[in-house]
């Protein structure tokens, strides 16, 4: 009967020791869940510190920089220069027009016969006019003396005549 009584006491106190071994279990996860939880939050604190210290940061460099008055002066002084760039481009661009009519500009010349002769430039082309030397002429199409001889080999700068073409491209 003692063996009784023992295998009786055994499996009853059996009962608090799995109740102990649960317990354990539960305060063993609960504590690498409190650590997960406080690294988390050391990281979250970590993360606000220098989203405040960047934000400071950019206050600071704000309040470095030229003030708005200042930025107004600025714009307005670009958008004047603007201004007189567009009229500058304009000019230029007139110049241009007139100097290409310039040079398409047909030239009366006199015939042998003693009637006269309309010669036109063509693209890449300019017509000697009365006065016209071949500096002046290189000057006028926008190309050096020495690209103008080199277009142009067969032509004596001493014997050109009125009317005569010459290659400019």
């Amino acid at each position: 009967m003692e063996n009784d009584s023992i295998s009786s006491s055994s499996s009853e106190s059996k009962l608090p020791l799995i109740v102990g071994i649960v317990g354990f279990a539960l305060g063993a996860a609960g504590l690498v869940l409190g650590l997960k939880a406080k690294s988390a939050a050391d990281a979250a604190q970590a993360a606000a510190t220098a989203a405040q210290t960047a934000t400071a940061q950019v206050q600071a460099d704000l309040q470095s920089k030229a003030p708005a008055t200042e930025l107004s002066a600025v714009v307005s002084e670009v958008g004047a220069i603007k201004t007189a760039m567009a009229a500058d481009n304009a000019a230029i661009q007139k110049s241009i027009t007139e100097l290409q009519a310039a040079v398409k500009k047909p030239v009366v010349t006199s015939a042998g016969n003693g009637g006269t002769k309309t010669v036109t430039a063509g693209a890449g082309e300019y017509v000697v006019a009365k006065g016209d030397t071949l500096g002046g002429i290189a000057r006028k199409v926008g190309i050096s003396l020495k690209a103008l001889q080199e277009l142009n080999p067969t032509v004596n700068a001493n014997k050109m005549q009125i009317g005569q073409k010459l290659k400019t491209k």
